[in-house]
């Protein structure tokens, strides 16, 4: 590659000179400024088979826990080699050089061993394969593509794997022989096996279930799994072996309580070496597996070969990764759509072909016109996954909504973290209400449950689940609503801390909780349900409750979160210590700090203002580091792994950590995420190793997709869209509904930090650091103007520019003062200024400035005064209302009505006003519209007055009644107008009123007074 310094900035790609030459000034500040371009990596050229671009492999080494083996996108099956089940490798590991056997079910890159069930191991030994033993690995021989895996065995055996989407497919090649033997293991799983049973149904078909559970440290509770097996052609004999161990030729069924159990089929391989099986499965019953395998592995009555069943597996990848057709180098090729193939594989589809299927009651029902699914890992997949699939896969996302439904109203309340139809409770938090929350902004939450399913979100967040169902739900819900925080039970003490994650973790839970409600209360206001999203968006800063501003830090900084006891008292411990002490999960204080995107407003002021929290950010990601070795992670990074646990700098690979990279773009630094990123991207590279620990079933792989491209979810909820420089050179994306998403970044820099100079979005130039969801959810353009260097860029440094928080907007309360001239001559035509409207409240305090500014969705996004940021309509004596003028004067709105009276009197009127400023759909306005009582006195056209007779005091004597009313026909008495009872003006601008009205009415007094003197 050439240097990143060599040639100026790199426009956007263009459709046409108009769209251009709106750029053209940002391009030319670039170029001036920026001392070279990204290098400009050569475009690969285009690839038919997408499917051989998936590097399966990539995330098998270095805890990924990534399994290699052939699936469907989503599918039920996913064939995989086996060699370890550990914490640190739970399935698979490619250094490991041998396997167990190929067994039916995984899960996606998860942190603890599961599923595993029907391994199937191939053997040329006269005493056939009866418990798990490891078979080495031809040296080279092992490939593995998008549905396919194969590879070639020390005893020679080749074997070959690929699937429908509820049927696996194996093809076995034995050398010459008639001791080929594949011996089917229901009593060993990667976790905990039960009870299984193995029947020879006939004379190529195997049936049975198998028990099995346990996940992490949640239930060990069994679900059973059901296969049915059929061979392309009886084998020469079969057998079974039971909790002994010992094969037991000639018996065709065998059936334990738990312990080993399984079933041998022998082949004669002397001229037909090759012995294919179709492996149908279900969550729901034998026949169901039946069924499937019938269903999607045989046709015209006859199973269907291997070869066209990994051809058909070929060709569903291809349409899936086809959607996206991206321009970059054949290596940054191979990474994209490797970690794309991962954001397609979970949930899982659990429903059979006949729709059936186990739902969270372990009772049996349909869906009807749509797939169920399941296995949802929802602490980590909310973050990014429940917005990729919302965005490019809108459809199954719906159907995955539908089943989120199904769970709450089967299982009794929404599950936290379920592996098929067990609750296994695990993480603390509450992450389905993010989850949740996120897709009722993108749409995807089906219109017949709409309702019922909000009813539900509101329930799970305000109340704990009832006695009797599987999810522990918010546990703490009414101490968390009393008290703004969940209380911290060590983990050892027993009691609340050692039976619930979220009491133990009770410092990490309420920040979960708290960014959760404010998804909840973002996606309300977004929905219209603005009385709910006030009490949800407020609820969203009670992770201030954590605040310790007593604890000295590392780099001179004070203050940070702690956890807090049940009386209210901060757990402070030195900031390394383990979580098991300190009530956070996976990740000490310094983390979680930053895990309040939803109110980074409050958490500048927390840390001394703006340019302090810039200083301990950019302590945090080691920012002299990123730019001396610009596209190397720092050693103060942890490391990946369990590092976590003690590390004060940035994790870039557990979840509560993945959006701090963009917390600069919410504070005027938007360059430096880039040097962040180009770090962290660099740790998926094309290997074994590849990735950042677990991708936690397509949670990593969806954030460096989107990161590649540019786009980045950063509050669930929100549809807040961070930007940065992307990865790619561009990507066409064709959504389901057939529109399509452009998005180009000539330049882009695959290995080091490029920077935006520029953006439009949809052909307009945008100056934002995030762009809504909105304009990119029903297809669009998105076009990157980069530059190899950041000195000097503006682009998104404005403050009107940064990335809003939305928790507990600033409101402001608009007092609505008189007028200066509320007077009229009947006939005239007249400009008056019928009100004067000034700010109160918090936001034009915290503000610091003075009314009418522009007050966005917090305090500190307050900017100078736009041109309209009020809008005021005038109705006079009950009349439709009419549009007044607008102007600022001295620190207040002046409204002006233009009107004629056609009579002298006294004319009573309305003004009522409503913010104007362009707040984000997730933020609730500056204020609710206002009204106020006004009335002016309307004079008679001056006419010269009558000349008064003598007066004879004996005749008229002065009458001293102190006031004198004078018919408005010769008089001019001045009124001021009176506040509706909007609830919104305070107590002091009400006292206020009342004197300005008082003097006012009191000189008009005096005017009468003299008058009626002479």
């Amino acid at each position: 590659m050439s240097s990143p310094h060599d040639s100026p900035a790199v426009r956007p790609g263009s459709r046409g000179g108009r769209r251009r030459s709106r750029l053209a000034p940002a391009m030319a500040v670039a170029a001036a400024l920026a001392i070279g371009t990204p290098v400009e990596a050569s475009a690969a050229p285009a690839v038919t088979d997408l499917s051989t671009e998936v590097n399966p492999f990539v995330g098998t080494e270095s805890e990924g826990n990534a399994y290699p083996g052939a699936t469907l996108p989503f599918g039920m099956v996913q064939l995989s080699p086996d060699n370890t089940n550990s914490y640190g490798s739970t399935s698979y590991s490619k250094n490991a050089g041998r396997v167990w056997g190929f067994s039916h079910r995984h899960v996606n890159s998860a942190g603890c061993p599961a599923a595993g069930e029907l391994l199937v191991s191939p053997s040329t030994t006269a005493t056939p394969t009866t418990s798990r033993r490891s078979t080495s690995i031809q040296s080279g021989s092992e490939s593995a593509t998008a549905g396919y895996y194969g590879v070639t065995l020390d005893n020679s055996v080749k074997v070959d794997l690929s699937a429908t989407t509820r049927v696996g497919a194996h093809r076995y090649t034995f050398p010459a022989g008639t001791t080929s033997n594949l011996s089917f293991n229901t009593g060993q799983t990667l976790r905990t096996a039960g009870a299984s049973s193995v029947s020879w149904v006939d004379g190529t078909t195997l049936e049975g279930w198998i028990d099995n559970g346990g996940f992490c440290s949640g239930s060990e509770k069994k679900s059973r799994y059901y296969f049915s097996a059929t061979f392309d052609r009886a084998p020469l004999s079969t057998g079974t072996w039971d909790t002994n161990g010992v094969f037991a030729a000639g018996r065709n069924s065998s059936e334990v309580a738990g312990g080993n159990n399984g079933f041998v089929a022998t082949f004669d391989t002397t001229t037909d070496r090759d012995v294919e099986v179709s492996v149908g499965v279900s969550y729901v019953s034998v026949e169901g597996a039946r069924g499937n395998r019938i269903a999607e592995a045989t046709a015209d009555g006859s199973r269907v070969p291997f070869d066209q069943i990994r051809a058909k597996a070929r060709d569903a990848w291809n349409a899936e990764l086809g959607r996206f057709e991206i321009t970059a180098s054949a290596e940054q090729r191979k990474i994209f759509y490797t970690q794309l193939y991962k954001t397609l594989l979970s949930p899982t589809i659990g429903s059979d072909v006949d729709g059936r299927y186990t739902g969270m009651d372990a009772k049996t029902h349909t869906a009807d016109g749509w797939n169920y699914y399941q296995t949802f890992s929802l602490w980590d997949t909310y973050r990014t996954q429940a917005t990729f699939h919302a965005l490019f896969a809108k459809n199954r996302a719906s159907d995955i909504v539908r089943s989120m439904y199904q769970a709450r109203v089967e299982g009794g309340w929404f599950p936290r973290w379920s592996l098929g139809s067990v609750e296994t409770n695990i993480m603390a938090g509450d992450p389905v209400s993010p989850w949740i929350a996120e897709n009722f902004t993108l749409g995807t939450v089906p219109a017949d449950i709409a309702d019922r399913m909000w009813d539900y979100l509101v329930e799970n967040a305000t109340t704990a689940p009832p006695a009797g169902v599987a999810s522990v739900g918010r546990q703490s819900a009414a101490f968390y609503l009393a008290n703004g925080h969940i209380p911290f039970y060590p983990e050892g003490g027993g009691g609340l801390g050692g039976q619930f994650e979220e009491y133990r973790h009770g410092g990490s839970a309420t920040m979960e909780f708290a960014a959760a409600d404010a998804s909840i209360g973002s996606a309300a206001q977004r929905l219209g349900k603005t009385a709910q999203a006030a009490k949800f968006l407020d609820r969203g800063t009670n992770w201030l409750k954590l605040w310790n501003p007593d604890v000295a830090l590392s780099g001179g900084f004070k203050g940070i979160v702690n956890a807090v006891t049940p009386e209210g008292q901060f757990v402070s411990v030195p900031e390394r210590t383990d979580v098991t002490r300190s009530g956070f999960h996976e990740g000490t204080p310094w983390h979680y700090q930053w895990m309040a995107t939803q109110d980074v407003v409050g958490l500048q002021q927390k840390m001394g203002g703006r340019d302090e929290f810039v200083k301990r950010l950019d302590y945090y990601f080691n920012q002299p580091a990123l730019e001396s070795a610009p596209g190397v992670s720092p050693s103060s990074w942890a490391a990946g792994g369990s590092t976590y646990y003690t590390s004060i700098g940035y994790n870039p690979g557990n979840e509560p950590m993945m959006m701090n990279p963009w917390l600069y773009g919410f504070v005027g630094e938007p360059a430096k995420t880039n040097d962040v990123l180009a770090a962290n991207l660099n740790r998926f590279p094309n290997t074994p190793g590849g990735g950042v620990g677990n991708d936690d079933l397509g949670t990593l792989a969806a954030w460096y997709v989107m990161a590649s491209l540019g786009i980045q979810p950063v509050m669930p909820g929100s549809g807040i869209m961070a930007l940065n420089a992307p990865k790619v050179q561009g990507a066409t994306i064709t959504l389901e509904s057939g529109e399509k998403l452009r998005i180009t970044a000539a330049g882009a820099n695959e290995k080091l930090p490029s920077y935006i100079a520029g953006v439009t979005v949809n052909d307009k130039v945008h100056t934002a650091a995030w762009v809504d969801v909105d304009e990119l959810r029903n297809g669009g353009r998105l076009d990157f103007a980069l530059s190899g260097t950041k000195a000097g860029l503006d682009w998104a440094t404005a403050r009107k520019d940064w990335i809003p928080s939305v928790s507990a907007p600033r409101k402001a309360t608009p007092v609505i003062l008189p007028g200066a001239d509320l007077t009229a001559i009947a006939g005239q035509e007249k400009a008056i200024e019928v009100a004067r409207v000034t700010f109160a409240g918090a936001a034009g305090i915290a503000a610091g400035i003075a009314a009418p500014a522009a007050f966005l969705v917090d305090a500190a996004a307050a900017s100078p005064a736009a041109a309209e940021p009020i809008t005021a309509t005038v109705s006079w004596a009950g009349g439709d209302p009419v549009a007044a003028a607008v102007t600022e004067d001295n620190g207040a709105w002046v409204i002006s009505s233009t009107s004629t009276f056609a009579a002298a009197g006294t004319v009573s009127g309305v003004v009522s006003i409503a913010s104007a400023a362009k707040t984000p759909r997730f933020s609730p306005a500056l204020f609710e519209p206002t009204s106020a009582n006004l009335t002016v006195v309307v004079t008679a056209a001056t006419v010269d007055p009558p000349v008064d007779p003598p007066v004879d005091p004996q005749v008229d004597p002065p009458v001293d009644s102190g006031v004198t009313v004078v018919p408005p026909a010769t008089g001019t008495v001045k009124a001021v107008s009176g506040l509706a009872d909007t609830g919104l003006a305070p107590t002091v601008f009400s006292l206020l009123f009342a004197a300005l009205a008082a003097i006012a009415i009191g000189s008009a007094f005096v005017i009468r007074r003299k008058r009626a003197n002479g």
